[in-house]
């Protein structure tokens, strides 16, 4: 068996792959050479029986080839160029020439960045989770203690003449939080409360800015994948009950940030209004419909013709129509959707929650700058992905896609054991 094994996975082009295979032919194997030996065979004539109905090593492993390597999603990438193509069209359109050209350069760099991610096998984050969060909290801490103050808050550092925001970096948070949540498979309320604990750095790292609509996107993507695994028995625990102490936590802490941030001036002064204005409706943004038609651009326009980062859809709606902000708007969500579709075709508890932790932190921002475009939502900061200008959240948005894509490239190379802990294949 162990000379058949060998031979079949000589055939095998991609190493990533061999112990997928290696681990399937193997146990077809073995549980074939039971059947025999249950049958009256001697061991040894039910191995030889088992290894010669598996057919030609060559040939099986020449078919296993063409299924267990590496794969990318042309449909997705498609979507992608065509989002990427549309907003150099519209940064022409809206901010000139040389902001087109610009916003171009980072597109292209993106895509890179995309293309260096997808070629990464995303398991090391399954393996890593612990190291590799800690890290990224080291770097942050650093990182802040290069910020420069801005308008009283430290949100940028700049290297070479580039600007670097600290808040689009944080968007990278949810897939390693979908990582650290693997890592404590299985271990009930245990791991519950310890996936729980890590989520509080971030959603405090955010408020430090402070952006409290940050804080919320980081919160409330964390919970929803912790509602996730509980809901789908990772953690092997009554779900009903620990769901509703997690989203009780979602209610309740929001609640008590607020206490301790007004009733015991826990916040600045300036904060504590802003808290009252948002409150009241008053600093919501105009409706990207008012004076909007449904074709063409508006008579009296409802922003000013110089290019807003958080209000794209509103300039699109007054200078090109109701319909031109609905279609955009609906191929950003669509490309984002497309996308998490994309990850759940992952064959590995590990690349699906990466997936769709990534696909997360691009849906959350774009339902929150839509609904503020529409008028619905206090106007906080926030960005389109791919659309908004901001080079820093550009470049993470096609980072997070890159996990997705990575996530689809190995979907029938990493098996469970391999995003856990590395086993060297048969050689």
């Amino acid at each position: 068996m162990e000379e058949y094994l060998k031979t079949l996975l000589e055939q095998i082009r991609c190493k990533k792959a061999r112990n997928v295979v290696e681990e399937e032919i193997r146990g077809h194997l073995e549980e074939q050479i039971e059947e025999n030996r249950m049958a009256g065979m001697d061991p040894q004539d039910a191995e030889k029986a088992a290894v010669l109905d598996m057919g030609d090593p060559v040939q099986t492993g020449i078919s296993l080839d063409g299924i267990h390597r590496p794969k990318i999603s042309w449909k997705l990438v498609i979507l992608i160029g065509m989002v990427s193509l549309l907003s150099i069209i519209l940064q022409m359109a809206a901010g000139g020439l040389a902001e087109g050209i610009q916003h171009s350069m980072y597109v292209i760099l993106g895509f890179v960045l995309m293309i260096l991610v997808y070629r990464l096998d995303y398991s090391f984050l399954g393996r890593n989770a612990l190291w590799v969060t800690l890290d990224f909290f080291l770097v942050m801490f650093f990182l802040r203690s290069l910020a420069v103050p801005v308008n009283g808050t430290s949100t940028w550092i700049y290297a070479g003449g580039i600007g670097i925001s600290l808040k689009a970096l944080l968007y990278l948070w949810p897939p390693l939080y979908g990582a650290l949540l693997y890592k404590y498979y299985g271990q009930g309320y245990k791991g519950i409360l310890k996936s729980f604990l890590w989520l509080l750095f971030p959603s405090w790292y955010a408020l430090t800015f402070p952006d409290v609509g940050l804080a919320f996107v980081v919160f409330f993507a964390s919970m929803i994948q912790l509602s996730l695994t509980v809901f789908q028995g990772w953690f092997q625990v009554k779900k009903g009950r620990t769901l509703a102490v997690v989203w009780g936590m979602v209610i309740l802490l929001p609640v008590f940030g607020l206490l301790w941030g007004v009733v015991f001036h826990g916040f600045a002064e300036y904060q504590i209004e802003r808290l009252i204005v948002y409150f009241s409706g008053k600093f919501n943004a105009s409706s990207m419909l008012a004076d909007s038609r449904w074709l063409g651009r508006s008579q009296e326009l409802t922003m000013n013709p110089g290019y807003s980062s958080n209000y794209i859809l509103s300039y699109l709606s007054s200078y090109y129509g109701i319909l031109a902000a609905f279609l955009v708007a609906a191929l950003v969500l669509g490309l984002i959707f497309a996308a998490i579709k994309t990850a759940g075709k992952g064959k590995n508890r590990l690349g699906k929650i990466i997936g769709f932790a990534s696909g997360l932190s691009l849906l959350l921002p774009a339902v929150i700058n839509i609904l503020v475009n529409l008028g619905l939502f206090p106007a906080v900061d926030t960005f389109l992905p791919f659309l908004s200008q901001g080079n820093s959240y550009l470049l993470v948005s096609y980072i997070l896609l890159g996990l997705i894509l990575s996530v689809y490239r190995y979907k029938d190379i990493l098996s469970e054991k391999a995003c856990r802990k590395a086993r060297p294949a048969l050689k």
